[in-house]
């Protein structure tokens, strides 16, 4: 549908409840909820970077971890990286599978151990979840090598992009 609206060089208004339709066919979206936009951009923009955990959840597998921002960086369990102007304090930084790194001790010294502790095998990937050492856990979508399995000791930590959010009051930014 793209190509041909594209090769008549006309515009359209798709309206879906299709999260993954969205995203591969616009060039601009508008996340509604509640009959208001939560947020609004490139089918990138609003992805990788959520405006709220609300919107990083609907939009796909996303995982929460706490973190804490000041000095233009946010570090959380599985690394740091560059912070929004004016972020400081405690934030929950939200982690999509696609941008969470693993490999044994030896490669990387940079995040945190984990265990693998449930893989789900696709072919051409596969989706992990992790155990950190303080309980939490993180999903990791990979190639389908190499093979993880339950009961692996690994090192974890951000290969991919990865965003901060100040909590709302009373609780989690949703």
């Amino acid at each position: 549908m793209a190509a041909i609206l594209r090769a008549a060089g006309t515009s359209a208004l798709l309206v879906t409840h299709d999260q993954a339709e969205a995203l591969s066919l616009a060039d601009a979206v508008a996340v509604l909820r509640a009959g208001h936009v939560a947020q609004a951009g490139s089918p990138e923009e609003v992805y990788e970077r959520p405006g709220s955990r609300w919107v990083a959840e609907f939009l796909g597998d996303a995982d929460v971890l706490p973190g804490r921002a000041g000095a233009g960086v946010v570090e959380c369990a599985l690394g740091r990286f560059a912070a929004a102007p004016g972020l400081h304090g405690p934030v929950e930084v939200v982690i999509r599978p696609e941008s969470v790194g693993v490999g044994y001790r030896a490669v990387r010294e940079a995040g945190a151990e984990a265990v693998v502790v449930q893989r789900s095998f696709f072919g051409h990937d596969q989706l992990l979840q992790l155990e950190l050492a303080d309980g939490l856990r993180v999903r990791a979508r990979r190639l389908g090598f190499p093979a993880w399995h339950p009961g692996d000791r690994v090192r974890v930590w951000l290969d991919g992009p990865a965003s901060a959010l100040q909590p709302e009051r009373g609780g989690t930014a949703r």
